[in-house]
């Protein structure tokens, strides 16, 4: 009796058997396949768009105008340092001007020079003798006496365009010099713009905008070292420094009191007539 309601029991826990339906192929899964596919056909499209409007945004937006000092920025170069002097071949002496002017070219070499200084003659014939050039043993008496002989100095010739006679003994050495890396006086486009397009409408400056600037700036530089880096303090004044600290040990104002006396007008002037 009682394997027969133990068996009972089973039988109404198992119940009748599960069916398992294949979805792949029934007309609901195929149904639910319709159906998302215009949701993904949206979600391509909506991905595609995004893309688009990215891309517009990137070549509509606007530009900020370019600096001049990117287009015509100043470097450090090498670069030769002429001196013209305007002396004969048979005149054995230089007059006071060009002699201060070579004084301070021997000074310069001396500070700043790379290199051997190069003394050019000026000859129809390059490669003539210039042993017998008595206004270059001048500039090389004249160097000497300011500390620029022996190897420093190297004397060559120059095909000159002219007469020879009237053409100067150039001398030169290399050194660095700041310079504007870029070529001044150019104009690539109309200042005004192109009235088939939209390049006068980009609120830029022009190509040529700020080179004769950066040129100044490069001329003036007395050092070009300055330009990358700053040159170390100088030493402090050791007694101002004293003073100041002694005033203000006695509570009195350290600052310089600068006395200046006041203009007196006069009335003295002309007197006005009717």
């Amino acid at each position: 009796m009682a394997t027969s309601k133990t068996a009972t029991c089973q039988k109404a826990q198992k119940g009748p058997p599960m069916r398992v339906r294949d979805l792949s192929s029934s007309s609901t899964a195929k149904a639910l396949r319709r159906s998302w596919r215009p949701i993904a056909a949206v979600g391509l499209l909506a991905l595609s768009l995004a893309a688009c409007s990215t891309a517009s945004q990137e070549t509509t937006s606007s530009t900020l105008p370019a600096d001049y000092r990117l287009r015509h920025p100043i470097g450090l170069v090498n670069a030769p340092t002429d001196l013209d002097l305007f002396v004969g071949r048979n005149a054995g002496y230089l007059d006071p001007r060009q002699a201060d002017d070579l004084r301070r070219f021997a000074l310069d070499f001396r500070r700043d020079g790379r290199g051997p200084m190069l003394i050019m003659v000026p000859s129809n014939k390059p490669g003539l003798p210039v042993a017998n050039h008595r206004g270059v043993q001048a500039i090389r008496s004249e160097l000497a006496a300011n500390g620029v002989s022996g190897g420093m100095v190297q004397v060559t010739t120059y095909e000159s365009p002219g007469d020879p006679m009237g053409a100067p003994v150039r001398l030169t050495f290399a050194k660095l010099q700041a310079k504007v890396m870029s070529r001044c006086g150019e104009w690539p486009a109309d200042v005004a713009g192109n009235a088939a397009s939209l390049e006068g409408w980009q609120n830029r400056s022009y190509h040529n905008f700020g080179c004769a600037y950066q040129t100044a700036i490069a001329n003036q530089v007395d050092d070009p070292i300055d330009l990358v880096r700053p040159r170390p303090e100088a030493r402090a004044d050791v007694q101002r420094r004293m003073k100041v600290f002694d005033d203000a040990r006695k509570s009195i104002d350290p600052s310089t009191a600068w006395k200046t006396g006041s203009a007196s007008v006069s009335g003295g002037g002309g007197s006005g007539g009717n």
